[in-house]
Formats: structure tokens, C-alpha cells, sequence
């Protein structure tokens, strides 16, 4: 099942999610701020019709900062699930998760604690063909000019239910522990500080694939020109197992 990342998909997962083997789908080149186009290719008993990008939704993650609408109702800091439940914060173990499939994009960048989104392209000739770039420049005036877009990660990730979550929003379980598939949006300094590090993973110690590897995640505080901001920390904690693996292919396929 592939499911398109434009910024609607804020809604919760169906309770019952198919598996990898359940459904097939095509998707369609998107056009720049628009849904990808994706159609049934399997018979159903239960479903028929054509399917739409923004039909198909994952539970978001979110990042809280001192500023912005989850910021003021959790705290800066804090990682959030669906808008409306703690997976972490300060204190707290870190989580655990695994990562299904990475897309990197381009982000148009917005002011500096705006829960507004720019406009998104796949390609930095897009980017490019919208008079955009991505890297600092010297001006007309002589100073440094910073850059319009950014490059950012769309991972999906396969997240263990922290210990007291509401498992209601974790329907797939494996082993006794409960598991939700989930978007995380990698974008401006999540981008250089846990963005890079996934990518470079994936080309080197985890080239069978993301699956292989599982990762432990939390928060840390950094200091920028424009005041304290937090940004997500992935490390690497250990390999799945073929089991683990299997379980994890029926939780989403690219």
C-alpha cells in the first residue's frame, strides 16, 4: 500500500489495516500540491471503486517547538502522536521504531515557528523550475542570502506503543507488544540532525533495507540565533529478526 504525503494526512488509522498482500496499488506522477492519484489493481469482495491519495491516511508524528499550536497545549519538546497523545518527553524512555520507506523531498520554507507548510516538489529540478534553491548565497547586497527550500525526509515507520499509551491507536501487534504505522515528517533542522542519519544508514550498515534495523528515539535541545529549538535523535539500537521481519511487511509496503 503507498500512500501520498500531502500535509491532509492528519486523520487516525483505520482500526483494521490491511496487510502488504491485501492491496496493490498504482500511483500516478503527482502534479506539485496535489494529492498522487492511486487506483485498486486486486478484486475485493469488501471494496471496489477508485482510490484517491488523501483516502489513504497514517497517523502523524509531530515535534513540538516554543512556538506553534502543539507547543503552547504540550510543551516545546515533546514528541507527539495524532495531535493529541504524549509518545515522549523529557524524562521518558526513548522510543522504539522501525523504518518501512524514506522518500526524500523539497520543502518550501516557511517562517521560523509557523504551523504553516510550504509548497512540496519531489525533485530539485522542480524546485529549481520555481526559481528556488537550496543552498545559502550572497545577495545583490553582498550578504549571505538563505535559501528558499529545503530538502526533507517522509518516513514511515512501524512505532512501538510506549509503555502507558493508549493502545487503541496501535492496532497491529507482534509478540504481546502493540505497533501503529505512522508518517514522520524529517524537515529543516530534523532534516540535518536525524534526516542525514537515516539516509546514511540505509547506505551502509542497513543495505538489505530499512527493515533490518531498529531504531531508539528521543529529543535534544539545541541553541540556534533565533532561540532554543529541539530536534529528534535517531540511533541505532540493534537488527530485526525474520520473524520481526515478516511482521513488519504486512504493516506497509512500498
Amino acid at each position: 500500500m503507498k500512500l501520498s504525503f500531502n500535509e491532509s494526512v492528519e486523520s487516525k488509522e483505520p482500526s483494521v489495516a490491511p496487510t502488504a498482500t491485501a492491496v496493490a496499488v498504482r500511483e500516478a506522477k503527482p502534479t506539485a500540491g496535489s494529492g498522487q492519484a492511486l487506483a485498486v489493481r486486486g478484486q475485493y469482495d469488501d471494496l471496489v471503486g477508485e482510490i484517491q491519495g488523501d483516502d489513504l491516511v497514517l497517523p502523524r508524528i509531530n515535534l513540538t517547538q516554543k512556538v506553534g499550536e502543539l507547543g503552547d497545549q504540550f510543551g516545546p519538546g515533546v514528541i507527539v502522536f495524532q495531535k493529541e497523545q504524549v509518545l515522549w518527553k523529557d524524562g521518558l524512555a526513548p522510543l522504539n521504531m522501525v523504518i518501512l520507506h524514506a522518500q526524500k523531498r523539497y520543502q518550501e520554507n516557511t517562517e521560523f515557528g509557523s504551523d504553516e507548510m510550504g509548497q512540496v516538489v519531489d525533485t530539485l529540478d522542480e524546485v529549481k523550475a520555481l526559481g528556488g534553491w537550496i543552498d545559502w548565497r550572497d545577495s545583490d547586497s553582498g550578504k549571505r542570502e538563505a535559501p528558499p527550500w529545503a530538502p526533507r525526509l517522509d518516513v514511515i515507520c512501524a512505532l512501538e506503543a510506549p509503555e502507558g499509551a493508549d493502545t487503541s491507536l496501535f492496532p497491529f501487534q507482534f509478540n504481546g507488544k502493540a505497533y501503529a504505522a505512522a508518517v514522520w515528517t524529517l524537515s529543516k533542522s530534523a532534516f540535518t540532525s536525524a534526516g542525514r542519519t537515516v539516509l546514511t544508514a540505509r547506505a551502509t550498515f542497513l543495505r538489505d533495507g530499512y527493515r533490518t534495523g531498529v531504531w531508539q528515539v528521543s529529543v535534544a535541545k539545541r541553541q540556534g540565533p533565533k532561540g532554543m529549538y529541539f530536534v529528534p535523535c535517531f540511533r541505532a539500537s540493534g537488527k530485526t529478526d525474520e520473524a520481526f521481519q515478516k511482521f513488519l511487511a504486512g504493516v506497509y509496503t512500498a
